[in-house]
């Protein structure tokens, strides 16, 4: 999807496929991170510009798109990855490989310091701590 964008990108996550590996270690500005610790995984989506979380269904919320909402900065993510989570508005969305690629110009959007306060207005959803205490009104 991104080897004709020629801009920094790293490909996170556990025990990528071989395949992968491969595809990654191709293009000079492409890296593979297997297996990143939690706390490296943080500090990568805290460091990184754009965050691209495709998904090939939409069957609920994301969590590491929440994560990168709350943690990181611009979201590029496809219909299904948002559909329903009320994220949507938070996330840039793009559908099929060009208008991903389409989407290089958040490379240099600048993220401003308005940008987290506008998904401070999640914590009322995505609180754990109050939807546990909902959740243990159902159990007792």
């Amino acid at each position: 999807m991104f080897n004709k964008v020629e801009l920094p990108f790293v490909i996170a996550g556990k025990n990528p496929s071989k395949k992968l590996e491969r595809l990654a270690h191709r293009q000079q500005h492409t890296c593979l991170v297997a297996n990143p610790t939690d706390k490296e995984m943080q500090d990568m989506i805290g460091k990184a510009h754009v965050h691209v979380l495709p998904s090939f269904n939409n069957t609920g919320i994301k969590l590491k798109l929440l994560n990168a909402v709350f943690n990181g900065r611009h979201c590029l993510v496809n219909k299904a990855g948002v559909e329903g989570s009320g994220l949507e508005t938070l996330c840039h969305i793009a559908e099929d490989a060009l208008s991903f690629q389409q989407k290089k110009e958040l490379y240099h959007l600048p993220f401003t310091t308005e940008d987290p306060g506008k998904r401070q207005s999640l914590q009322a959803t995505y609180n754990n701590e109050k939807n546990a205490r909902e959740l243990m009104t159902f159990l007792w």
